[in-house]
């Protein structure tokens, strides 16, 4: 009889197996489908280099700066186009690259090895691109951390990797700095005051790295001190590129010639399109060969951005109404109540009301993480974070459908200069669903006021 039972669970796990893998790659050959039919007829040129231009382009790693603007470098450096570039950390965080440089297994010797190589690489790559080392800038700031130092503010952090608290490259103008969210911030603004760039390309918010999307918070912060500090004499355009979203790009290898398309799921309108010569391609392949350590691990995926074009999405000023993708990975396919569709957030005098939707409700054992990053006057920031856990009493809620409102206590919001918010949905602890760096207009929202001020945000929507 135990045996039957032990019978009966394998095949009833066996089943299982099967249904989920089955799900997955019809999900996945869907998408690709949807993918690669999309046509880019709505897209935008990007009309970015005229002579008075200056570009400044904001990389969470090494290697990252040619992913995603490599060939709009190479073609403005040729047009005589100021450019500076700008890396967040030395990407000395990667176990199989720390591997490969060390040719054993890592430690924080090897790490320390990696982040020195791969500082190298990035030189090399650049010349590959016609920047000159002046115009290259290595903050240091440690490999998978970015994240956590922006949920840590004023605490310093740790690289588990290299087990540096502060910058300790040679390459970096502000060796020692602590690793604190303030302080690259700080590195970011005085770096953009000195360039003076009319329009600045970082990571999208949307990124599914965690350093991606920490790399456009400290992006949009430090252009929003440079801005109010009165150091520059315009305020530049904010253009996103994106590197990590599920297996996109498709399809994945080296096919030059065929155009780089968006995430399906991230719509078609809303981009902005810079078409590549065979001479700027060629460039571009040349400065993502010498990431030789990143080259050797990930061709396939790498060289998937070698196509006819980049893409960009312009990062929109605040409105009132924006969504999240939806159904664009096999675990939201499956698990539809972690899928978050929308959030809209209602700021009030004593704290927020924040709506999610999901494309089911949310339901126990889902979970929703919201993690409010305020920075005050003084450049400090600090941390508020809730979980919503449905059936519990211990955040206020009201279900509505696919809705929950939640109402988020946080009094004195008026004496804050900037507020950012994302939201988490996790299933067991792990995350399934996130909504990219939320900021909340706090000049005009009236929280000082009995009056209410909506202001209704998400992600972009780029299918409206």
């Amino acid at each position: 009889m135990r045996r039957w039972w032990f019978r009966m669970g394998l095949a009833l796990l066996g089943a299982l197996g099967s249904y989920v893998g089955m799900s997955v790659l019809l999900f996945t050959m869907s998408a690709s489908r949807a993918s690669l039919s999309q046509q880019p007829h709505e897209w935008l040129p990007l009309n970015l280099l005229e002579p008075d231009r200056r570009l400044l382009i904001i990389a969470p790693h090494p290697d990252d700066e040619v992913l995603g603007c490599g060939g709009l470098i190479a073609e403005a450096v040729a047009r005589g186009i100021p450019v500076k570039i700008i890396w967040l950390t030395a990407g000395d965080g990667f176990p199989g690259a720390a591997m490969l440089v060390s040719r054993t297994t890592p430690d924080a010797q090897a790490y320390q090895l990696l982040g020195k190589t791969r500082i190298q690489e990035a030189q090399q790559a650049c010349q590959q691109l016609g920047v000159s080392r002046e115009n290259l800038c290595f903050l240091g700031y440690p490999d998978r951390r970015l994240w956590a130092m922006a949920l840590s503010g004023e605490r310093p952090v740790r690289s588990p990797s290299t087990g540096y608290t502060q910058v300790a490259y040679d390459a970096c103008p502000n060796r020692a700095r602590v690793y604190t969210a303030p302080n690259l911030v700080a590195d970011l603004r005085e770096a953009i005051i000195a360039f003076q760039p009319t329009d600045i390309f970082t990571a999208h918010p949307l990124d599914d790295h965690p350093d991606h999307m920490a790399g456009a918070l400290f992006t949009m912060e430090a252009i929003r001190q440079a801005v109010q500090s009165g150091g520059l004499r315009q305020r530049p355009g904010l253009y996103y590129y994106l590197v990590h979203r599920g297996n996109w790009p498709l399809p994945q290898g080296d096919h030059p010639n065929r155009t780089l398309l968006p995430p399906v799921s991230m719509g078609q309108s809303g981009w902005y399109y810079f078409p590549l010569t065979p001479e700027t391609l060629e460039r571009k392949r040349a400065a993502l060969e010498a990431h030789a350590t990143q080259y050797a691990l990930m061709t396939r995926f790498l060289t998937s951005f070698l196509r006819q074009n980049e893409l960009f999405q312009r990062a929109d000023e605040p409105v009132l109404y924006y969504r999240n993708p939806v159904d664009d990975n096999p675990a939201l396919h499956l698990r539809p109540e972690g899928d978050l569709s929308v959030v809209q957030i209602e700021p009030q005098q004593h704290g927020l009301e924040v709506k999610i939707t999901t494309r089911k409700p949310v339901e126990t054992p889902f979970q929703v993480e919201l993690n409010l990053i305020t920075v005050d006057s003084r450049g400090r920031w600090n941390r508020n974070r809730w979980v919503y856990r449905p059936g519990a009493d211990a955040l206020p809620a009201r279900v509505e459908g696919n809705t929950v409102r939640l109402w988020l206590s946080r009094p004195n919001l008026g004496t804050q200069r900037a507020a950012y918010l994302v939201v988490q949905t996790r299933l067991y602890g792990v995350e399934l669903d996130r909504s990219g760096v939320l900021p909340i207009p706090l000049s005009d929202a009236g929280w000082d006021s009995p009056a209410r001020a909506t202001a209704l945000l998400s992600v972009p929507s780029h299918s409206r």
